[in-house]
């Protein structure tokens, strides 16, 4: 069974059903409506939550059982939420097609990391807005959540590179408490992103 599949094959949500704070605090930047698209979705929470909002969501994730959990989740909350699995570094972005794109806590080494969001700012309709957070390198030092291989996790610099074009509204490394479910949870040490594709 697929490593994803078999953390979220329970009943609960293992990283909560509400969504990011992040996804909180720039929800006032965000459009009312639009297409929209969530990186690696998992069990849904941000992107269900994008779709309460009124945008037209479509999660992304390689896990069947995560998504098959995301689809639940819109239904108790009564909005629609597109699904499909597929493999971030071989999904097919569609051109400038996305009023929003975000990205919670997926994280790739290079070279992918920077094949992955090159495209990813390409399926940004100008205007569009991406959203992000990442674990920074120091979080291994917490060990409160995140990938324990250093290669998949960026500095502010990198991640700003990475997204090279973009404006940025939000572009900051914080360390904070974070309550997200049992397997994001205590002091980490963030990457928060929210940048503007632009016109």
């Amino acid at each position: 069974m697929y490593k994803w599949d078999e953390h979220y094959d329970t009943e609960e949500f293992v990283f909560g059903t509400e969504p990011n704070d992040f996804i909180l605090e720039i929800l006032h930047h965000l459009p009312k409506q639009g297409r929209a698209l969530d990186l690696a979705t998992g069990e849904g929470r941000n992107g269900v939550f994008l779709a309460q909002h009124g945008l037209e969501v479509l999660g992304v994730d390689l896990s069947e059982v995560g998504l098959r959990k995301a689809q639940k989740l819109a239904e108790s909350k009564g909005v629609r939420f597109a699904t499909q699995q597929a493999d971030l570094a071989e999904f097919d972005f569609p051109q400038e097609h996305y009023a929003v794109i975000t990205n919670i806590f997926c994280h790739f080494a290079e070279p992918k990391r920077s094949e992955v969001y090159r495209r990813v700012i390409d399926a940004l309709e100008p205007g569009g807005l991406f959203a992000g957070v990442f674990y920074h390198p120091e979080q291994i030092m917490f060990g409160t959540g995140g990938p324990g291989d250093p290669a998949m996790l960026g500095t502010l610099r990198d991640m700003v590179d990475v997204f090279g074009g973009l404006e940025w509204i939000v572009a900051e490394h914080v360390r904070r408490e974070v309550f997200e479910g049992s397997r994001h949870t205590g002091q980490s040490s963030l990457i928060r992103l929210l940048g503007r594709k632009p016109l």
